[in-house]
């Protein structure tokens, strides 16, 4: 009986090794990094948010204004919607590292809440995130 314990420890143990030496220790060169990741998920969802709020968007349909603005964020970062589709797929599939990613989006925004006038412009409807003005389109 003691064979088949130690037989059955080295084999927990070695499969424990090799699980542990799959997982990847940093993101492959065909994937957004962490930074361009966290900061293109914080500006969709600020473009989000303000479907959200202004518009009352449901998350169960994405609409052609709310489309034209996933674009146009896309465009501006100098990303295909198939590099974002592949990195989006890849983060998921390692929470890990989509964790980090959202941790940094979640610092972002406290910092920027922070630093913020307790009374917005009514005005200008656009977020400016990183220094990119997102104006929000919306068709009628």
């Amino acid at each position: 009986m003691n064979r088949l314990r130690y037989t059955a420890l080295t084999f927990v143990l070695l499969a424990t090794v090799c699980l542990s030496a799959c997982r990847p220790k940093s993101v492959p060169s065909d994937v957004m990094d962490e930074q361009r990741m966290a900061s293109f998920m914080q500006e969709a969802y600020l473009i989000e948010g303000y479907f959200a709020v202004e518009t009352g968007f449901m998350y169960d349909t994405l609409r052609p204004e709310m489309i034209a603005a996933y674009d146009s964020l896309l465009s501006a970062n100098g990303i295909t919607r198939e590099e974002f589709e592949h990195s989006m797929d890849w983060y998921t599939h390692h929470p890990e590292f989509f964790k980090r990613v959202h941790d940094t989006v979640l610092a972002r925004f406290d910092r920027e809440l922070a630093a913020q006038p307790d009374e917005p412009s009514k005005e200008d409807p656009s977020v400016k995130v990183n220094n990119i003005k997102v104006t929000p389109i919306v068709f009628e």
